[in-house]
This record gives structure tokens, sequence and C-alpha cells, in this order.
């Protein structure tokens, strides 16, 4: 009898009769001839084809997992290329399942996965099942179901295979009844789960066997597959088991980003043309990130005219018969994006070209399983990436160093993966977890908290559930009893504010996290939405808890340096104004206030310095400490306990704390009794562009901002407008800076000068200063952004310690050269610099010229976990002049140093930096910016950073001041710059003078 094919709305219905039926057999009849014949549980020896190992035991688990009680999904761990497939096909039919829903991620695999169910794969001619097994009835979805009855055709079916595509635009009427008519879900792929179309499919099953197959049973957005894993077969054991093909890498090394692609194509085709002429049908795959990187790359291959090369991504024309025609074997090279696919299964992809590569370890372990599938007369699957390449993740760097062993290194990071989701799973049985799913939503809380002092270590919290409101309904829960932590979430239904019918209701869910420190002896608590039932909460799980408020909560400040005062607001003593709120430059106007008593705190939300990093911290009056970000839950405790410490330190007298606060005053003229010191770009540009734009000029010349530089003349500066200058390796254009009325002020300049942040973010560079304030610093650590000077009451200017200042000879050494130059000139003070600190250090690079991070970077290795990143910045002394203690010679060096601090931020930024200096260099000139080590030094030392602690120094070096003359106000200027650098980065600033 011929195949029957039945075409719907929406999907199709497929079966394929066996030899000995008459009539096309219905549902019913094919699950009674599965549920009346037995299963042949056959495994395969050297004689005998049956289910190889990781199938077997997939499939035993899975059987045993349907006797339990729990409705928990089960997830099935079996790395690619061990036989997901059949195993699947193997569950149903031995299971006896009378409808399956089966879910896949493409249309390619639903197809695939048709085609093979429809004669129940290899199941036969392993002998696995005999004739009187019927064939199951398959149908596919391809389309939206608005009503039950456009999908009623599915109930013939014994497999119903869907994409979640089409699932997810179900309405809620056809999931309901689609979940109705099905026994069991699967999962095909299932580390895609997690998505939030997929979780709404999957909640209409939750009372049904769901069973989750995947090789990758984790995912790289930080989200977590629920269900508990029941079975995995390991990555080592598949490659000892001759299921992987092994894996040689073939690395390149290229710093020129110019010539890396190229590259990595004549090697990948040298490799795919030597397996072709040794009878291996190989295919090659160069893979990119984008659509206009398939096209760059594209025109490296498309010369191999012989190995019909083609382009292929997601919205490539004929799309399909380009797939049909790599299958068949009519292209030997296919530059594609990203990967062809889930489920595109073809063994002939044995060489990967990686010009771009992935970010995380996660899609890299799913692309390498593309290429190690096995098949008679196939080689080994080769891998060629570039080595040189830094931006890899941190986790991946091993994988790309030019002696590692993928093989081994594929096998320990993927079990080390599954070690880390079996060990998650360990920590998530600490908590109650009936009927939860909270820990599998990815909870990233506010960071926040209200803080309770407890009589005792008692805690019950299981008495949460006496706090919450009548109008709340409990949606969650989850307890650990050993970290002492409660979450739960509610559901809360509350009338419109716009209409009085109670038939229109905003649903709101909000998450509550309890936290017992019993060290510190206090409770703290968490609420996403408002904080109406905390104190009813703390009652019902603390004895007698004391909720932290008035001053003491303002201690969470304490520690905090350079406290940029956001908003204040406080409580008056006065019947007619109880309230103030204090803004910007007006928040200077609260202090006073608070220190006369004639006003208490209220709130305080601040920006600052703390341990060298950047922070922002917020404090009520009636208790809330908050921060402005978001975090996992052990940071969130992390941050807790932090606090705590300090709200329980009685050392700490929050009087003091607003004292060293940072005021701000609009200015309409700069001050005439500081100097300053340097110019720098807006933190916004640093922040999020600086290593990817461009500066183009007069819209020919473009330069990337790594080679620019803002420059000002240190010194007094008078009147209400000043000049700086935009600097470029080859020529400075002069901006005038403007201050205006009222904290205004305008940035102009008469060249026509663009900055491009990113392909398509192009703007004049003076409009974008408008918007985007650059930083003016003074000599007196204060700074000015935009028509606005902030600063400290307290004084800064403390001298800097003598001990700070070392003292050289400078022999045969002219005072007045300060750059080596190309040329190398041994009188430079650059020069002499860098061979008295030779012997100092590992690797010495010479950074000097416009953009420069320092006239010298210099590197070590301290121990087997820290490195050094050294700044030194040189100037020069008049030809006139003989050292002595001139306050003009330190100010521009000095506001050198203190821009330096952005690149004590990231060993990967400076990296990137000094790796385009060099290249560009080596472009000019031919000669290599290294003084001491090479190229592959430098790479090597900061993969070994990457995974050190970062101890970073800044020093200045200034032979025009004699230590013996030194004088309180040169001392006072460095002291100031010591003291900012410090803060900022909690690294140290010394100084290099003459005798």
């Amino acid at each position: 009898m011929n195949s029957l094919e039945a075409k719907y709305d929406n999907g199709e219905v497929f079966y394929k009769p066996t030899s000995t039926e008459q009539t096309p057999a219905t549902h019913e009849q094919i699950h009674d001839s599965w549920k009346g014949n037995q299963f042949n549980f056959k495994e395969s020896d050297i004689n005998i084809d049956g289910l190889r190992e990781p199938q077997l035991g997939g499939l035993f688990s899975s059987l045993g997992y349907l006797r339990k009680s729990s409705k928990e999904a089960a997830t099935v761990v079996m790395p690619t290329g061990t036989g997901k497939t059949e195993t699947i096909i193997s569950l149903v039919i031995a299971g006896k399942f009378e409808r399956t829903l089966l879910i896949v991620p493409t249309d390619a695999l639903r197809e695939q996965t048709k085609n093979k169910f429809v004669e129940l794969g290899l199941l036969r001619p392993l002998c696995l099942v005999n004739d009187d097994f019927l064939n199951p009835r398959i149908a596919i979805i391809k389309g939206a179901a608005r009503s039950v009855e456009e999908i009623k055709y599915l109930e013939q079916a014994s497999i119903i295979i869907a994409t979640v595509a089409s699932l997810t635009i179900f309405t809620d009427v056809a999931l309901k009844y689609l979940s109705g008519i099905c026994s069991n879900l699967i999962v095909d792929e299932a580390h895609h789960v997690q998505a939030e179309k997929w979780l709404r499919v999957k909640s209409y099953f939750n009372a049904k066997s769901i069973f989750q197959f995947t090789a990758t049973p984790y995912r790289s957005d930080g989200k977590r597959l629920d269900g508990q894993i029941i079975y995995s077969y390991s990555i080592e054991k598949a490659q000892k088991d001759g299921y992987f093909k092994p894996i040689d890498f073939y690395p390149i090394r290229e710093f020129d980003e110019n010539k890396v692609d190229e590259k990595i194509a004549e090697k990948a085709v040298s490799l795919l043309k030597s397996d072709l002429i040794n009878g291996f049908e190989h295919i090659l795959m160069a893979r990119v990130k984008t659509i206009q990187r398939a096209s760059e790359i594209f025109k490296l291959y498309e010369k191999y005219k012989d190995l019909n090369p083609v382009v292929i991504h997601s919205t490539s024309k004929n799309k399909k018969k380009t797939l049909d025609d790599i299958r068949n074997g009519k292209h030997k090279i296919i530059v594609c994006v990203n990967m062809l696919g889930e489920g595109f299964d073809l063994p002939e992809l044995k060489i990967a070209a990686l010009h771009d590569t992935h970010k995380g370890i996660n899609i890299t372990l799913q692309f390498t399983g593309r290429f190690t599938r096995t098949k008679h007369n196939l080689g080994n699957a080769k891998f060629i990436a570039n080595t040189a390449d830094q931006k890899v993740n941190s986790a991946l760097q091993d994988l790309y160093k030019e002696d590692s062993d993928w093989n081994k290194l594929i096998r320990e990071v993927g079990e080390a993966k599954l070690h880390d989701e079996v060990n998650y799973q360990d920590f998530k049985k600490e908590f109650d977890l009936s009927s939860t799913h909270l820990l599998d939503l990815g909870i990233s809380p506010k960071i926040s908290t209200v803080i309770y002092r407890t009589q005792d270590l008692e805690w019950n919290p299981g008495n949460f559930i006496k706090a919450i409101d009548k109008n709340c309904f409990l949606v969650d829960k989850t307890i650990n009893e050993d970290q002492t932590l409660l979450m739960f979430s509610v559901k809360t239904y509350n009338k419109v504010s716009w209409a009085i019918s109670e038939e229109l209701m905003d649903i709101t869910w909000d998450l509550y996290i309890v936290y017992f420190n019993k060290t510190e002896k206090l409770l703290f608590i968490h609420s996403s939405g408002q904080d109406t039932i905390i104190n009813k909460l703390a009652k019902v799980i603390a004895n007698h808890p004391l909720r932290v408020s008035g001053d003491i909560s303002f201690r969470a400040m304490h520690g905090i340096k350079r406290l940029k005062l956001q908003n204040v607001g406080l409580n008056k003593n006065n019947k007619d104004l109880r309230f103030m709120m204090f803004t910007g430059t007006d928040t200077k106007e609260a202090i006073p206030e608070i220190e006369s008593k004639r006003a208490r705190k209220s709130n305080i939300f601040a920006k600052g310095f703390e341990d060298g990093k950047a922070v922002t911290i917020g404090c009520s009056y009636k208790g809330k400490i908050w921060s402005m970000s978001s975090d996992s839950l052990d940071k969130w405790v992390e941050w807790c306990n932090h606090i705590g410490s300090k709200i329980n330190d009685n050392n700490i007298d929050t009087n003091n704390i607003l004292k060293t606060a940072m005021h701000s005053a609009h200015i309409q003229t700069f001050p005439l009794n500081l100097s300053v010191l340097s110019i720098e770009w807006p933190l916004s540009l640093l922040n999020r562009y600086f290593s990817n734009s461009k500066i183009i000029i007069d819209g020919i010349d473009e330069y990337n901002l790594n080679d620019c530089e803002l420059e000002i003349t240190p010194g007094i500066k008078s009147g209400s407008a000043i000049e700086f200058y935009l600097c470029t390796p080859n020529n400075k254009y002069e901006f005038k800076y403007h201050l205006l009325k009222d904290g205004y002020f305008k940035i102009e300049t008469a060249k026509k000068i663009s900055l491009q942040l990113s392909e398509k973010n192009k703007i004049r560079l003076d409009e974008y200063f408008c918007d985007n304030e650059p930083s003016i610093f003074l000599s007196d650590t204060s700074y000015i952004e935009g028509g606005t000077r902030f600063y400290c009451d307290e004084n800064y200017n403390n001298p800097i310690a003598l001990s700070n200042i070392e003292a050289w000879k400078w022999e045969n050494i002219d005072l007045s050269k300060e750059s080596q130059k190309a040329e190398k000139r041994k009188d430079s003070i650059q020069y002499y610099t860098i061979n008295k600190i030779m012997n100092s250090y590992d690797l010495i690079f010479d950074d000097d010229d416009s953009g420069e991070s320092a006239d010298i970077v210099a590197m070590k290795v301290i121990d087997d976990f820290n490195v050094a990143i050294d700044f030194y910045h040189c100037k020069y002394c008049k030809k006139s002049d003989k050292p002595s203690s001139r306050v003009d010679d330190i100010y521009q060096v000095t506001g050198q140093a203190i821009k330096s601090i952005k690149w004590a931020k990231s060993s990967d930024e400076i990296f990137k930096h000094l790796i385009h200096r060099d290249i560009l260099r080596k472009k000019r000139t031919g000669g290599s910016r290294l003084e001491k080590g090479t190229l592959e030094d430098l790479h090597a030392f900061f993969k070994r950073a990457s995974l050190s602690a970062i101890k970073n120094s800044f020093f200045i070096v200034q032979p025009a001041i004699s230590l013996k003359n030194i004088s309180i106000d040169v001392r006072d200027v460095l002291g100031g710059a010591e003291n900012y650098i410090r803060d900022a980065t909690g690294s140290a600033l010394k100084i290099i003078v003459s005798q």
C-alpha cells in the first residue's frame, strides 16, 4: 500500500503502512499494536547490530523515570552523534506513548524528524520491533491555530511534530486543546526550552510527562533548563567509543586584522584540497557572525571556482535548494552566518574556518558537534582560527591557544559545564522545590533591601504565608534552610485607575527575598514592588525584629570616596514646609541645613568610588538601602553582607559622611585660583564606544579614537571661554569651550569633524560634546563638566609624601628632550627611563604619541595570581631651565596621569589599544613599539592577565623638579592627583624627579 498524505490549512498528516496492511490503520489500532508487542532492547556489539550504549542508557533512564511520581521535566544529555533521534523514537514506541507532541526548534529539523519517524527510523533494520508494530501516523504543524476546529485533524496522529514558532502563535484555547489530546511532551534540542516562547507552550503540559533531549544542557544567556538531568553520556566516553571524530586544530597567529581572514581562508582551502586528494569527500564551512561579514568573506573564497563556494544566511534566496545542493555535495565551500540550523545533519562537514569566533563556550560546543559526526570514509574534523584574537570569551581562551588539544579541551569544558549544571541541581535541592520554578527563571533582583535587627538566631521562614495580603495570591515559593534564604512571588489584582468597573484589572507580579545573616543578627528583606507587607513579613519570620532606620541607615555610605550627590531629600522642622528635595548643583544647599540641625536627612542617592570601583548607593531615613543595579541572587546576598557590616559598625559617624561629599556649582567663568591640568573624553564615550569609534576630518581622513586625544594648555584660565584641541597623529584642531549662564555651555569648532560611534551612528563632534560633556580636571582634584564644577569641601591637596618620590641622576641626558621618538634618541628622558626600568619588567611598550595611554607601559608577572601593568608619564624641562620646583612643570604631566586611569579598568581594553598602536607604528615606520618582549609575549601576558588580579601603578617622570628643592605647592598638586587616582582606582601614584 502506498504512503498516505493529507494536507490541511496549517499542517499535514503522513502515514506509511507496513507491507501487511490491507487498509490504513487508525491511530487507535497503531497504539494497540505498540501495546500488544514487546520492544526488543537489543544492545549492539561486535557481531550484533542494536542500540548503542548511550541510546540504551537514555532509554532505560527515561522509562524508569515514568515509574516515578515526579512531574518535573526529565533531561537526557547525549552528545552530538550518539543517536539522540533514534533514542526518542525508541522511547515513544517502548514507552507505548498514546499521542506525543514533539517540539523541535527549526523547520529543517521538523522535516528531518518526520522523515525518520514515519518508518520508525532504524528500529526495523535493527530488529528492535517486529512486523506487528505499525508505523505511526505523523502530523506536522506549520502554522497558527485560533480555534479547536482548525486542529481537529491532529486526533488522527500518533506523533505531532511542531516548531516553537508555530506553537507560539496558537491561541490559548488551541494550546489547551492540544495539551489535552497529548499524553506526553518531548522537546528536542532542549537548550532552547528556557526561551520565553517555549515556556508558554510547556506550561500547558506541566501535568504530563515531559522529556528534554539535548547535547548541551546549558545556555549562554545565563538562564537554566528546568527539570532534572536523569541521564548523561559523557563527551569523554563518546570520544573513546568512537562517536566523535577527533579534532585537529590549525592555528593562525596574525595580529594585523586586515590580514587575518585571508590567512584563515588560505589555510582552510589548503586543508580541504588535501583531504579531497586523499579521498575524503569533506566540506568546508566558513563561519561568520553577520550577513555583512558573510558577503566580505565570500569574496575570499569565490575565486576557488572548482570548489563551487556558496554563501547562505537567513535572507538567502532559494535557501531550500541551496541546502539540498549542499547535502548532495555540489558545494565544497559554504560561507555561513553562525550555523546551518539545529538538526542539520551532514557528516561531510569536516573543516571549520572560524573567521568570527563564538562569544560563549556553550555555542562553541554545539558548533564543534557539527564537525565531529562519524561516517565511513571520512577523516578527522579540522578547525582553523586566529590564536591572536583577544576578543574571545575567557572560557574559550584555552581553546584558542596555539598548542591547544581541542579533543581534550572540548571534553573537559563539556564535562565541567555538565558538572556545574548537576551542582546547581544539588544546590536547588537545598530549597523546598515543591511546585516551584523560581530558580529556573534567571532571577536578577534589583539591589535593594530593608534591614531588621533580631533578638536571637531563630527564624521561621515558613510563616511568611501569614504576611501575604488578602488581595495577593501566592504564585511560587522556595526555602533554603542551610543558606537561610526565602524567596516567594505573589500576584496582585488591582482596579485600573481610569475606570470604575471592576471588570478591568491590572495584574502585578512581585518577588520577595528574605535573607538572615545569623553572624550579624540581621534580617534583609527585598521587595520588587511596594513595601506594604515587609514589616509584617519580618514579624512573622523573626522574633521581635527591630527595623534599622534613622541615621543608622546612612552608615551604608561610609567608605565611599568622592561621593557625588545626585539628590538629597530633607525633612524640615517647619509646619509650612515639611519636605525639601535638592538635585544637581542645589545639593550643596542641603548640607548646611543638616549641620545646623534645621533639617534631617530623608533620602540620599549618590555615586562614588569604593575599593577603587565605581558604585552607586541610596539610603532613606525609613531604612531602605539600594543601588542602581541588578544582579544574581548570590551577588545580592554578598552585597547585603557588605552593607550589614557597616550597619553594625558603631564607630561610623553619619554626620561625617556628607562632609566629604562632592558638591557642584554652576560657573560662568573659569576659576582664577585653580590651574587646569587636562581635558578628557566624555564618560559616555569612554564607557561604551571608545575602542570602536572613529574621528573623521572633512569627511576624508579617518582616525581610530585610540590614536586621538583631547589636549588643553595647562595653567590658570580666565574669562568665560577657553581653547582645547583634538590631536590626531597628523594634526591638531581647535575647539572653543564657552561657559554661559545657569550651567549652560557651548562647544564649537570651525572645522568639519565627525565622530562615528558605529556604522550607522555618526554625529558632528562639537554637537556630541554639547550633549556629552568632556571633563576638565583642575589642580585641587575638582573637575568641570559642561557649565558645572564638581568639588569637595574636604582638602584633597595634602602634600604627597616624600617617600613616594624617587630621585634619579639623569647623567648624559638632555632634559629638554622628552621623547625617544622612532630614532631612539639615547639622550632623551623616555629612553633613559626605559633602560632604567628594563630589568624590573617582563614587557615594556613605548606608547608615546597622540592617543597614548602613557609614554611607557610596563608589565610583569608578580606571581601565579597577580600581574602588574604600570603607566609611566614623562615630561621635559625647558632648555633654559635647570631642575628646581616650578609648579608649571607638573601641571600637564599630572593631568596626563589622571587621564590614564581609564586604562586601569580593563585588561582587554588596554590590550586592544596596545595591539592597535603597534600595528599602526609598523605600517608607518616598519618598527615595533615593544622595547622589551615580542608581540607573542604581549599576547601571552594578557591572556594570563585575564585570569589574574591586576595591580596598577602610575608614575610621573619629571626631571625638571629637584627633590632637594621641591616646594609644598608642587607637593600639594601631586598629592591631590595621588588622592584622586587612589580613590578612583585603588592604585598608587609615584613620582620620579631629579636629585
